[in-house]
């Protein structure tokens, strides 16, 4: 019994000492964006309302606490997502000719406005930029990588658009 209590209180120092290094080292968990109170009620303006960084941001947002608005007229401000580019472009080619790397490419511009028009943020243009090493030899899982890798570049540009509105509605 004393046995047990003394890897007990092993291991319960074990945790704290790991505690307090992640402390140390300035770890914490990411939080959600703050959500400024004009976004509470957002339309967002794209046009692809359904394809690239708008359904992700559309989640984000709901996660943030906004409700997305059917109508701008209902809205207390207009996300305007413009100029959506995704590309994929050749880095090297095999001694067979053939691409071996690509470079994967998202970008997105936006601004926020109020239901008048009025320019709350002005334009931002955000890009993400991705290496991936292509082998024709694993044609169906890398075809599923660079899906994966587009949907996580996505995502990182929907982060980085709630932080910049985050911040920038804050000044």
């Amino acid at each position: 019994m004393r046995e047990f209590r003394h890897l007990r209180l092993l291991h319960l120092l074990w945790l704290a000492a790991l505690g307090v290094m992640l402390g140390a080292c300035g770890f914490h968990l990411r939080a959600s964006a703050e959500l400024p109170l004009i976004l509470q009620h957002t339309y967002i303006q794209s046009d692809t309302p359904y394809q690239g960084v708008t359904p992700v941001l559309r989640g984000e947002l709901i996660s943030a606490g906004a409700t997305i608005a059917d109508e701008p007229q209902q809205a207390t401000a207009i996300l305007v997502l413009s100029n959506e580019r995704s590309q994929r472009r050749v880095l090297s080619v095999g001694s067979g000719g053939k691409a071996s790397e690509y470079e994967l490419y998202e970008a997105v511009t936006f601004t926020v406005r109020d239901p008048q028009g009025n320019t709350l943020l002005d334009p931002q243009t955000l890009s993400v930029t991705r290496d991936m090493v292509f082998d024709q030899t694993q044609l169906l899982g890398k075809v599923s990588e660079g899906e994966d890798i587009k949907r996580q570049m996505r995502r990182s540009l929907a982060r980085q658009i709630m932080t910049r509105i985050e911040v920038g509605m804050r000044s």
